[in-house]
């Protein structure tokens, strides 16, 4: 549909990866990919804080309203090895940081109505391949032949992702971002 007919969107609010960082991590996983299946590609990685979901149009005005009020010192964030949930799903997790806590606990404050009772912890993580159970030993001994190096970013800005897949495959794009 084109956005000029379009009435609400599919949101969520996270954490932009810087781009080299965000190419860094498809380097470091290329020699594992033997198709593109399931792979997410490297422009959408992120860190998810709060999933919002379809969204009437008027409703994404007020959330930039809102982001115009929030306040956080911008952190360092630190960029730990790859696990997986379930084998179903590869990740790149993020060292314990009481920073990305405090920062995912004023946005469920401050956005209460989208916070779902969670039955699973918060564990933050960026998410890089998806649906690979039978591919699970392969790329599991192939990430303990290799180590990724440690970086780390700071984290300046929380970002509105509107979540709609593009002509080059690319899902997630910042609708709004605010400064800290």
């Amino acid at each position: 549909m084109p956005d000029g007919l379009r009435q609400s969107m599919r949101l969520f609010l996270g954490i932009d990866i810087p781009e080299e960082i965000k190419t860094e991590i498809d380097h470091f996983l290329r020699p594992l990919q033997k198709s593109q299946k399931g792979w997410e590609n490297p422009h959408d990685y992120h860190q998810t804080l709060l999933f919002i979901g379809e969204t009437p149009d008027r409703v994404a005005e007020e959330i930039k309203l809102r982001l115009k009020q929030f306040s956080f010192a911008p952190f360092k964030l630190c960029l730990d090895k790859f696990y997986f949930f379930n084998r179903r799903i590869m990740y790149l997790g993020f060292k314990p940081s009481s920073e990305l806590l405090k920062l995912k606990k004023l946005i469920d404050e401050s956005f209460p109505e989208w916070v779902k009772p969670e039955s699973k912890p918060f564990i933050p993580h960026i998410t890089v391949k998806r649906w690979q159970r039978y591919e699970y030993d392969d790329l599991a001994s192939g990430l303990a032949t290799r180590e990724f190096p440690s970086r780390e970013f700071i984290v300046s800005s929380i970002v509105l992702f509107k979540s709609e897949k593009d002509q080059e495959d690319k899902k997630y794009h910042v609708f709004h971002r605010k400064f800290f």
